[in-house]
């Protein structure tokens, strides 16, 4: 009897049930991820300036992105009455960095442990081309501003806006689509984040941080990739905040 070397192959499929199971698993980890970034903001900013959010900017940012990104406001306040609580000795960190072609990247870290930051990045870094850069190197070419996206809505215009902001530090007010973004001194983030409620705008989103002063447009579609999938790493890792560059 001879042996066929042959044989059929056959397909596996995977039930649509545990397609979504996956899918939904992920997006929870992702969310959780998120979460877990969003509290250690929280008590980061409470312990460095006092839980009144109405008079410490950097806590008022952090809870309405919290907000954004669906953390509850008991979490929000769990978080802000533990912080005292806390005994992580968390630091602040910024590592200013460059890319092939130009790209200029400034990453923040949150963590309380400072060579597993840099460990990692360095090897997110090295798979596009990338490296960190000399203190003020980079940072230079940024500007660190108040930015606010807002809904547009039917009784407000842009001429209403801008009289509205008149009393602080504009730097520019941009009309696109259906967004306006705001760009002002730091120092004034409260004063503008009040009146904008007061005047019941619909606030997407409200921070301070830094703006590239030039942006850059990169063409190569393989480069973007690849700092696409460094983004993603970054926003993966629990101990990087956030992450900006100067690409368009």
């Amino acid at each position: 009897m001879g042996i066929n070397i042959y044989e059929t192959r056959r397909s596996i499929t995977i039930p649509r049930k545990h397609l979504i199971a996956n899918i939904t698993n992920k997006k929870q980890q992702q969310q959780a991820k998120i979460w877990l970034k969003l509290a250690r903001e929280i008590k980061a900013a409470v312990k460095i300036a006092g839980p009144n959010p109405q008079s410490n900017a950097r806590l008022k940012a952090a809870i309405s992105k919290a907000l954004q990104n669906n953390l509850s406001k008991e979490a929000i306040n769990r978080n802000i009455l533990g912080a005292n609580k806390d005994q992580k000795n968390l630091i602040n960190l910024t590592y200013e960095c460059y890319g092939p072609n130009g790209i200029q990247i400034i990453v923040n870290a949150l963590t309380d442990n400072q060579n597993r930051v840099i460990a990692n990045l360095h090897g997110y870094l090295t798979k596009f081309g990338g490296q960190i850069a000399k203190q003020n190197s980079v940072k230079m070419f940024f500007t660190e501003l108040a930015v606010f996206h807002l809904r547009k809505n039917n009784k407000t215009t842009y001429d209403f806006l801008l009289e509205l902001l008149l009393p602080y530090e504009i730097v520019d007010l941009i009309e696109n689509g259906d967004i306006y973004e705001i760009l002002a001194k730091p120092k004034d983030f409260l004063a503008i984040n009040h009146e904008l409620e007061k005047a019941q705008y619909d606030i997407i989103s409200g921070e301070v941080k830094l703006v590239a002063n030039e942006k850059k447009e990169i063409h190569d579609h393989l480069l973007m990739e690849k700092i696409q999938r460094f983004l993603d790493q970054c926003q993966q890792d629990d101990d990087i905040q956030s992450v900006v560059t100067n690409i368009k």
